[in-house]
C-alpha cells in the first residue's frame, strides 16, 4: 500500500492510500463525523477498502486536525464545501479514475455525503452510516414544547450577541455532544489524540439544529447504501430510516447492525460485517 499526505491550496490536509503500483484506481473518499480527525476511526475502513483494490482519501475538515482554518468552527455547508474540494483535487490526479469516485461518510459525515453528491455526476455511489435526517429532532426531540421554545430562544439571543459584539461562548466537545456514549468516546480518545481536545462554539448546536440532511438526500439519485446501528442512542436508527426513505435513487439499500451502538461499528465483529457489506456495495456500483 502506498500512503502519501497532501495539503490542498485551501489548507485542507488529506491522506491518500492506494494499492501498490496501481494506476487509474477507483476512489473512495471517507468523510468524518462530528469534530472527527482523519487519524482516528477512519484508517481501518480506508485500509480495508484499499486492500480490496480502491484508492482512498481521508481528510481533516477546515479547523480540525491538521487542516487550516478557525479551530473548532463546524458549519455543515462549509464541511460539504471541503468535501467538494477533495473531490476536485482527486479528479486532477493521474493515478485516480476521475469517473469512478464514491463517497463514504460516518455520523455527521454520513449526512454530508448527500449534500456533496447532489449535482455531481462524478459521484457514482454513496455509503452513509450512523447519520441523521433532521437535526432539529436530534437536538430538541426529547424536549417538551416549552423547553424547546426556551432553548431556541436562548440560541437566537446568542446569535444576536455574536453579531453585535463578535463574542461567543466556546465549550468542550462534550458540552455539545453530551450523550453517555459520546462522552466516554471523547474522554478516552482526547488523551490519545490531542488534536481532538479542542473547544468549539456552543452555537454549533444551532448549526446542527438547522441541518436537514434529508432535504439533500431527496435530491440524490446515485446508488446509496445506508447503514444504521439498532441500538444507536446518538443518531437513533429511525433517523437513518428516514434518510433511506428520502433518497430518490432506485438503487438503494438499508442495512442494520441490529445489536450495535453508535461507536460499536468501528471495531470487532460489527466492523467485519459492516465493511463486508460496504465493500460489496462499492464493488457493485463503483
Amino acid at each position: 500500500m502506498d500512503i502519501s499526505t497532501h495539503k490542498l491550496s485551501n489548507g485542507i490536509v488529506l491522506t491518500l492510500r492506494s494499492p501498490t503500483g496501481g494506476t487509474k484506481n477507483p476512489l473512495i473518499i471517507l468523510c468524518h463525523g462530528f469534530c472527527g480527525i482523519r487519524d482516528i476511526l477512519l484508517p481501518d475502513f480506508a485500509e480495508a477498502f484499499t486492500h480490496t483494490g480502491y484508492s482512498t482519501i481521508t481528510f481533516d475538515y477546515r479547523g480540525f486536525g491538521d487542516s487550516d482554518g478557525e479551530r473548532g468552527r463546524l458549519v455543515p455547508t462549509q464541511q460539504i464545501d471541503d468535501i467538494h474540494s477533495v473531490v476536485n483535487w482527486a479528479k486532477e490526479q493521474s493515478t485516480l479514475d476521475a469517473q469512478r469516485i464514491g463517497l463514504w461518510g460516518t455520523s455527521f459525515g454520513g449526512c454530508h455525503v448527500f449534500g456533496a453528491a447532489v449535482n455531481d455526476p462524478a459521484i457514482k455511489c454513496i455509503v452513509s452510516q450512523l447519520a441523521f435526517a433532521d437535526g432539529e429532532d436530534i437536538v430538541t426531540g426529547k424536549m417538551s414544547a416549552t423547553e424547546k421554545e426556551a432553548f431556541i430562544s436562548t440560541l437566537n439571543k446568542m446569535v444576536d450577541k455574536q453579531k453585535r459584539t463578535g463574542k461567543e461562548m466556546f465549550v468542550g466537545i462534550n458540552r455539545v455532544l453530551s450523550d453517555a456514549e459520546s462522552t466516554l468516546f471523547f474522554e478516552e480518545n482526547r488523551a490519545l489524540h490531542p488534536k481532538m481536545d479542542i473547544k468549539i462554539p456552543f452555537l454549533t448546536v444551532r448549526e446542527t439544529l438547522l441541518y436537514k440532511p434529508a432535504l439533500n438526500a431527496a435530491q440524490v439519485t446515485c446508488p446509496t447504501l445506508i447503514v444504521i446501528a439498532g441500538q444507536d442512542k446518538v443518531n437513533p436508527p429511525a433517523q437513518g430510516r428516514a434518510l433511506f426513505d428520502a433518497v430518490r435513487s432506485q438503487q438503494k439499500r438499508l442495512y442494520e447492525e441490529s445489536d450495535a451502538r453508535h461507536y460499536d461499528i468501528y471495531t470487532g465483529e460489527h466492523f467485519k460485517r459492516v465493511i463486508a457489506v460496504q465493500t460489496e456495495w462499492f464493488r457493485k456500483h463503483l
